[in-house]
């Protein structure tokens, strides 16, 4: 279930960090942090890039 952050840009999904490797080679800069996947967005990221992260973790 997801915990509220007002103001945070930042999303972890719980269980995806092994995924942090193919987001990376896919150009999108992710961390793990103790097995949750991590992604900070902010005022530079596009559109385009949250599509990218949604596109590899799809694929």
């Amino acid at each position: 279930e997801p915990v509220p952050a007002p103001g945070s840009a930042i999303v972890s999904v719980p269980g995806l960090g092994h995924r942090q490797g193919d987001l990376s080679r896919a150009g999108v800069q992710v961390s793990d942090r103790a097995g949750n996947l991590r992604a900070a967005f902010h005022l530079y990221n596009t559109e385009a890039d949250v599509d990218r992260l949604l596109d590899v973790l799809a694929g």
